[in-house]
């Protein structure tokens, strides 16, 4: 948190795995003195078996010689489904595409199970 404070950082997306220790994070931001952030906490994405997908749930590594269908698919996933027409686009208009086009209100509301990572 020192660090985020030192850096600047006002905005924080995670997890709703990690709703929990946010009230006690501003509490820590107010006894500092200083302004919290604004969280956004993020549906999780969950295997077949119920468990998140994370590096300590041993989800599958992103494809680093192709890394497309992973963001793709990402996008999907957090409501914004990419064009059939940008599909297969290199990943810096992919990127792009999703900044000029995000929504929070498209975000999904509810943990789901994902099986396309």
């Amino acid at each position: 948190m020192l660090d985020d404070i030192y850096q600047g950082v006002t905005q924080v997306v995670r997890g709703a795995d990690l709703i929990e220790p946010t009230g006690r994070q501003v509490s820590l931001y107010e006894k500092l003195g200083q302004a919290p952030v604004s969280y956004l906490h993020l549906p999780l994405a969950l295997n077949a078996d119920g468990n998140k997908l994370s590096k300590q749930n041993h989800a599958p590594a992103i494809d680093n010689n192709n890394p497309g269908p992973a963001l793709e698919a990402a996008l999907a996933f957090l409501g914004h489904p990419v064009p059939k027409e940008m599909q297969g686009a290199p990943v810096e208009t992919l990127l792009a595409w999703g900044v000029e086009n995000w929504q929070c209100s498209k975000l999904p509301s509810e943990t789901e199970v994902i099986t396309a990572f």
